[in-house]
């Protein structure tokens, strides 16, 4: 199946790898303290030994803990500042399925009774991608986290030369994380290419 390639912005986001072979990193807890070391020497800012090596651990979890939330998925983190949360993105193609127009709507908003509210669907279009759906959703954590509002973004386009629907999740119990992120999300999914048909 053809996979989504995102020519991302590296001052803003970072991609956690699938596997640590064939990387310069033996693991999540090398990766973490090489990256923040990066992030913060590119920051202009005046970290402490305490700064940096708080966010190494804070990246040494996202990379354990994140791909386990959708493991067939990319997983990418939006970290503008390095003293803000790393906000996950997870991006996939799966294998279209069904009316175009009844597919996307039901992967940008989903049947899911957490929901506060009904989601607000706009269409998002792309120059690769074409025109898709963007969803803005907010569900309630109902268990331990109980009265906690997660703020969720999802994108879907139907990709006709691949026959293959593209989706993105993006979601986190921090709502203002997420809608400061948002003209960055807009540009990030607007970098997502799809290799073209083979060749006959």
């Amino acid at each position: 199946m053809s996979w989504p390639h995102v020519d991302y912005d590296t001052d803003l986001w970072m991609q956690i790898p699938h596997s640590w072979e064939g990387t310069p990193w033996k693991g999540p807890k090398e990766w973490g303290r090489d990256l923040s070391e990066a992030w913060w020497g590119d920051s202009g800012l005046e970290p402490t030994r305490k700064d940096v090596k708080l966010l190494a651990a804070t990246l040494r979890s996202c990379a354990e803990r994140f791909p386990l939330s959708h493991p067939e998925f990319d997983v990418y983190l939006h970290l503008p500042d390095p003293r803000l949360m790393p906000l996950p993105v997870y991006v996939a193609s799966i294998e279209a399925d069904g009316d175009r127009d009844a597919s996307l709507r039901a992967l940008v908003t989903t049947d899911d009774p957490a929901l506060v509210e009904k989601p607000i669907v706009e269409d998002f279009t792309t120059e690769s991608l074409g025109t898709g759906l963007r969803s803005l959703r907010y569900t309630q954590l109902t268990e331990a986290d109980a009265g906690t509002l997660v703020a969720g973004v999802r994108y879907a386009w139907r990709h006709e030369a691949t026959d293959c629907d593209v989706v993105v999740i993006v979601s986190a119990p921090d709502p203002r994380r997420v809608l400061g992120a948002m003209d960055d999300l807009d540009d990030f999914v607007r970098r997502i290419g799809m290799p073209g048909p083979p060749a006959s």
